[in-house]
């Protein structure tokens, strides 16, 4: 019987905060970088994570979230190098709120992630998240509409860390292959 994933079984500890640069597409960012300690309980062993959430000073930057230390599993070896990125929504009811695309992790290595647009596409697990087609929340130029979008406070960061479990380490974990 396969593992029930649920985000409620994620327990994010903050470690603390400093002020950081890193690098998103070629610039330097500069920012502040908040540390958490996460035991994902859906897996009784090697379930010890360490995650940052890297804020930019500018406020129109992208927030990303990404683990720094995984447990020593094969299906997560390159997790370490892969994050989740939250843009500010435009749209008049969520301004206020920070999205993601719903991006899953391609367990078969041919590509680095899949888009998602149909909610019927999503593992099961998704459904404790509330999800919404990127127009709702912003305005788009791209051909991107129609993809499902999370979205939260910018301040959430267990929910941002829950998101990336969802979209990266669970699917990775059980090999999910979703539709694109």
């Amino acid at each position: 019987m396969p593992v029930r994933y649920r985000t409620d079984n994620v327990t994010v500890t903050p470690l603390g905060e400093r002020p950081a640069t890193w690098t998103f597409a070629k610039q330097a960012v500069s920012g502040i970088e908040y540390s958490y300690s996460v035991v994902d309980g859906n897996m009784r062993a090697r379930n010890g994570w360490e995650f940052v959430v890297r804020v930019p000073r500018n406020r129109d930057g992208r927030m990303e979230v990404r683990p720094v230390k995984l447990p020593n599993i094969t299906s997560f070896a390159d997790l370490d190098r892969r994050s989740l990125t939250f843009k500010r929504a435009t749209r008049q009811r969520y301004r206020g709120s920070v999205y993601c695309p719903v991006a899953l992790a391609d367990p078969s290595g041919q590509k680095s992630r899949t888009i998602v647009s149909d909610k019927s596409s999503l593992p099961r697990w998704f459904e404790h998240f509330e999800t919404r087609k990127k127009e709702t929340v912003a305005s788009t130029r791209g051909t991107d509409a129609e993809s499902l979008v999370l979205f939260c406070a910018p301040s959430d960061h267990p929910f941002m860390i829950r998101a990336f479990f969802a979209c990266k380490v669970w699917v990775m974990r059980e090999g999910f292959a979703a539709a694109a």
